[in-house]
């Protein structure tokens, strides 16, 4: 009876329902979470696009306003925020996409966090829908204390546009929600397994986990580019503040606002500059706060970058503890020649008592040598050799070992298949 072909044999082997389930018309589980993956990073992509418009277009329409080239009311003024508030739709709409793939990622992975989700989508909604509207919307100014430009407490209008344009600085978050998808892209090739790992030693993988890989990657760079941003959304809110409530004052210029909100932030404070209106109060408060706190950050930054390692540390433990062996040694040869020249001259007396005040001085050079090498370790190489010996030596030992081991085995199963016949 002849016998199937190998290829027939698997062919049969294989159930029906699982040569369905593994053509490209029932696709696995994994590959749905992984086009899950692939549309939420698109999504996240277009999101921080759209608010990289709306912001752009944000700064133009202010500046375009402030240096008084155009009016609130002009076709202008009206069509770059119409593309402020179309930029500001699409991102909406992202940003709704976005947690329904994060929803369906969460679904494959067995992963049950409706509310959370929910709860980010509404606070991702609620602080990019406030934005500059086309049109001229006026509130009454805020009671002002005792200066130049308000000595008699009155309430004047301001445009709405200053106010709403400050919220469009909290859509920085999403530039760290692209370097993350970025970095998760690039680092974990293989993500199902990053995930497995990461649910073993409970690490969540996700923005805080990238700003601190690229904190401890790029400690500098991060420092540097966390400090640029502060200073100049910070700056430019200063200026919006200013601006927007008296028109023509000095801190209109951005430099000048550069400048006071680098002053604030070192807590330093000349006075040459302060901020009249309630908002640039506000910002120049936070600009102290942040100072403070990141401030201390680059410090230990700092501080940690020159640390030395562990084997920096120890290298300088085995010169500092070779150092005072020498010098032991030394003291001990010194004691030792002074003694016996002492010995030798002993009819001389002026010789004498010099080699002998040298031999109590060397005497006392040991001692205190001796004193201080008590409580240390000693550290040779020669000690570190005879540990390197017996590693090799046990290695060996256990290859040895091993050997037996795989020679007793292959004996067992060949007195095994010749025990039948």
């Amino acid at each position: 009876m002849e016998l199937p072909d190998r290829g027939q044999r698997r062919c049969k082997s294989i159930p029906a329902s699982r040569v369905a389930f593994s053509s490209p018309l029932y696709p696995t589980i994994l590959g749905l979470r992984e086009n899950a993956i692939r549309n939420r990073r698109r999504c996240v992509y277009l999101k921080c696009l759209m608010a990289s418009i709306g912001m752009v277009f944000m700064v133009v329409e202010g500046e375009l306003f402030i240096s008084k080239a155009v009016e609130k009311n002009s076709l202008t003024s009206n069509a770059l925020k119409a593309v402020v508030s179309i930029s500001t739709a699409f991102l909406l709409g992202f940003i709704v996409l976005h947690y329904k793939y994060q929803r369906q990622i969460e679904r494959y992975s067995n992963q049950s966090r409706t509310l959370r989700c929910c709860g980010e989508m509404l606070l991702e909604i609620l602080v990019c829908i406030a934005h500059p509207f086309p049109g001229s919307m006026k509130i009454p100014k805020p009671l002002q204390t005792m200066t130049k430009e308000s000595a008699d407490l009155t309430r004047e209008y301001v445009h709405v546009d200053g106010y709403l344009s400050l919220f469009l600085v909290f859509r920085f978050y999403l530039f760290c929600q692209v370097t993350s998808e970025w970095l998760s892209s690039k680092l974990f090739s293989n993500r199902t397994l990053a995930k497995h790992l990461a649910g073993l030693t409970r690490v969540r993988l996700n923005s805080a986990f990238m700003m601190k890989y690229l904190l401890f990657r790029y400690p500098f760079q991060f420092v540097i580019f966390i400090l640029l941003i502060v200073l100049i959304t910070n700056s430019y809110a200063m200026q919006t503040c200013e601006s927007y409530t008296f028109p023509g004052s000095e801190m209109s210029s951005f430099l000048n606002s550069l400048w006071l909100v680098m002053i604030t932030f070192l807590t330093i404070g000349y006075g040459d500059f302060y901020p009249v209106s309630f908002c640039g109060r506000c910002v120049s408060a936070a600009t102290g706060f942040l100072g403070i706190g990141i401030t201390g950050f680059i410090f230990s930054v700092f501080v940690h970058h020159f640390e030395m390692n562990r084997d920096e540390k120890y290298l300088l433990k085995f010169s500092t503890e070779e150092r005072r062996k020498h010098r032991r040694r030394v003291a001990a040869s010194n004691v030792i020649k002074c003694f016996y020249k002492a010995a030798k001259c002993k009819g001389e007396k002026s010789e004498y008592l010099t080699y002998k005040e040298r031999f109590w001085k060397a005497v006392g050079v040991m001692k205190r040598s001796a004193k201080k090498c008590r409580n240390q370790h000693d550290i040779d190489l020669i000690d570190i050799q005879r540990t390197v010996q017996d590693i090799e030596k046990r290695q060996n030992e256990i290859h040895a070992i091993l050997c037996e081991m795989r020679a007793s085995m292959k004996t067992d199963e060949n007195s095994n298949k010749k025990s039948p016949q």
